[in-house]
Formats: C-alpha cells, structure tokens, sequence
C-alpha cells in the first residue's frame, strides 16, 4: 500500500526512534511510505543545522520519502510558545501533505494530538482510511504536565477534550501502547472494535547488548565506578527525576548517571549539589548512546504519578530491555507491572523516597549473575513482544484494520 506516515518529529531528531522504525521497517516490507513531518528542532527547540523554516522541503530517508512542512520551533516550558509549536505544525504538516500523492492510508504518530490535523483533513478531502497509534492520552497531557493554572487548564481540558473526542470518531483503528490505555478509551465511550493494542517498538542497532558494563571504559566516558545507574533521556518536570535524585541521595553506594538535557535540568543540578553519587553527562546521539548505555548495570525508567502516566509505556521502556540491562522503573501502572510480572525490573515509587531508596537498596545486594539474568530476561521480552519485526508487524494488522473499516463504511454508505 501507499502510506502516509505523520509524525511531528523524525530524524535528524534523535527521539524520533519510532516514527523511522515504522517508516523503514513499512517501506522494507514492500509499502511506499511518504512521511509528513516538520522542521527539526526537537528537544533543543533550534532549527538543526542545515535546515531553516520553509513552507515545504522534500527529501529521502532510505526508502521513504519525507515531506517537511513549517512549524514554529520550541520546546520549552512557556505554554504559549509549546503549543505554538504544536499549532502550527498541523497547519505547516497539511500543506506538505497535499505535496505528497494520495495514500491508501494514513497513519498517525500521536503525539502531540495536534499531529492528527493532517491525516483527518486528508481523511476528510480525500477519502482516506486513518489509523493513528495514541502515544500520549490527551488532553490530560496538557492538563496534568504543570504548565496551566487552573482556569488555563479548564479551558484547555473543554476545549481539547472536545477536539479529542471528534479525532477519535473519525479514525477508522487506534492503537494503544499499553493495556491500560485501552480501558481509558473504552471508558470515554470508543467503539472497542476500533482499539489495538500496538506497542512500542524500537530498533537495536545503535546499542551494545552483548557487552558486560565491565567491557567499557567508563574512564573515558566520565562515568564512575561502582554500581551504575543509568537515566538517558530528557529531563523534564514528567520524568520525575527530583524525586530519583532524592532517592539516590539516601543510597550513596549506588552510582546515578543522568545523560540528557531538558527544562529541569538546572533545578536538577542544583538539587544534587554535594551528592558525591550522581553524575551528570550531556545529550548524546544515536552514535554514542550505545556506549554509554553499555557501561551501567541497570537502566532507569523515571515517571511521575499520575493517572494518564499510569497508563503510558514510553520506548524508553522498550530501549532498556533491548539492552540486554534489568531496569529501576520509578514509576507507577502498566509498566511497573509489567517489568515485576516479567522478572526484569524492581518497581520503585514514584511518590514515596524512603521506599524508592530501599527499590535502589535492593539492587546493590544483588551478585552479578543475578543482575545478568534479570538483563539477559529483559532482551527476551524485547526480542519477543518489542522488537521492530513484531512491531511491524502489528501495525500492518492496525492498518489494515482500518483499511477495512474504510472500505466497509464507503460500501454502506452507497448502499
């Protein structure tokens, strides 16, 4: 089939991991992927070098071709200019895609909820079939992420709740990733015969899961010695690092590496002045990662609680299991229960820091073969349930699904 793929981010932007593990992975099965996306500035939210806001620019990524519309770039704490952000990709994102050909369908990479607009304008205007995999549960995303007063954010839940709701009446398969997301939508009255279960799924190639945290020269890395735990990614208010540094401090025989960069980075900094045990290490990209990801001993997955990240199962998730490494999850819901369930993690609350210290405790009394089963169970969850071949196949079951639903519905409606 022709498809074409909205994603408000894709590379060169270094968390777009999914979106280019559909996209190659759909086009190395035979399908002719057209990506819809923006100008690339995530997480910094500066144009990438090489790159200037444009109100189209066509370009290859292997075997797909990408469409880039404008958008106005940020990525910081102001609402105004984040949503902005949002705003305007789905109107730069729906000229570039009238610049690409007509697909058979049209698949959304939802987050933020915005990224539907183009996809469900083209649904509308050219009788496409729309499925969208639902990454981010709004508008609780916006309403519970800190960045509204209460009456912004009453506002903003009407308003967006609303917008929310028409999205999903007129997408013909929506795919979740992760069980309790399901229940939400079944919940606010979605046809369950529309919901997929279609976890996250990411690629292995730039990670070592073969070599042993010893193998690498943490020396080099400025990383330190002694047990290593490792949080990589961005360093927002949601992630919850305040309270992982908290934690850390009452365990100072485990070693904490924070590699990444984000809005709370410097209340981060301040919060762990005079802690001797947690390392702070600039954003890498995908031709680094790898090695320092192979240099800890457990990876760190770090959410607050709340009701909608109860429900979220981020591809960090699935990135740590590829890695061949057990895993601290800080957070609450689906993926704690599944990491315990599975015997490839410890939960840590989120909420309680005695009881997240004792999580942390409870790893450094571990052997070393110990921590190397927990790593060697959790790549044979990634290998079985996350990797890129399963997961494309489950979003050729979801397009096709709304493929379906598409052609039934256009039949009775003649009829």
């Amino acid at each position: 089939m022709r498809i074409g793929l909205v994603s408000q981010w894709y590379p060169p932007e270094v968390p777009a991991l999914v979106p280019s593990t559909w996209a190659r992975g759909l086009a190395a099965r035979g399908h002719d992927v057209h990506v819809i996306t923006g100008v690339p500035n995530y997480p910094s939210g500066r144009v990438y070098d090489g790159y200037a806001v444009k109100p189209y620019r066509k370009e290859y990524d292997h075997d797909v071709t990408v469409h880039r519309g404008f958008l106005y770039p940020s990525h910081d704490s102001n609402p105004v200019r984040r949503m902005t952000n949002y705003l305007s990709f789905s109107a730069g994102g729906t000229i570039a895609s009238m610049c690409a050909p007509k697909p058979d369908v049209w698949l959304t990479n939802g987050t933020p909820a915005t990224a539907a607009v183009p996809a469900l304008l083209n649904r509308s205007l050219r009788r496409g079939a729309h499925a969208m995999v639902i990454q981010d549960l709004w508008p609780e995303s916006v309403t519970q992420s800190g960045f509204l007063g209460n009456r912004a954010g009453r506002v903003a839940n009407a308003s967006l709740g609303a917008y929310c709701n028409a999205m999903y009446r007129n997408t013909d398969a929506i795919g979740v990733i992760s069980p309790g997301m399901r229940n939400v939508l079944v919940e606010r009255g979605i046809d369950p015969s529309k919901i997929h279960y279609t976890p996250n799924s990411v690629p292995d190639d730039h990670l070592l899961p073969d070599a042993p945290s010893s193998a690498v020269n943490r020396t080099e890395l400025g990383l330190p010695t002694g047990l290593l735990f490792m949080y990589a990614g961005n360093l927002g208010r949601m992630q919850n690092i305040h309270s992982l540094v908290a934690a850390f401090r009452g365990v100072p025989e485990a070693q904490l590496a924070l590699v990444g960069s984000g809005v709370a980075e410097p209340e981060l900094r301040e919060l762990s002045r005079g802690a001797t045990n947690i390392t702070f290490i600039e954003r890498q990209d995908l031709g680094t990662i790898g090695k320092y990801i192979a240099a800890s001993d457990v990876q760190v997955v770090s959410l607050s609680d709340t009701p909608l990240l109860r429900v979220t199962m981020p591809s960090k998730f699935q990135a740590c299991l590829a890695a061949s490494r057990p895993v601290l999850v800080h957070a609450a819901g689906d993926i704690a229960n599944i990491a315990e369930h599975e015997q490839v993690g410890i939960h840590a609350s989120p909420t309680d820091i005695a009881s997240a210290s004792n999580s942390i405790r409870e790893f450094t009394t571990m052997s070393a073969s110990t921590l190397s089963a927990m790593g060697k169970r959790a790549r044979a969850l990634y290998a079985l349930t996350y990797s890129p071949v399963v997961g494309i196949e489950r979003l050729e079951s979801l397009i096709s699904a709304a493929v379906n639903r598409r052609d039934k519905r256009e039949t009775n409606t003649n009829d």
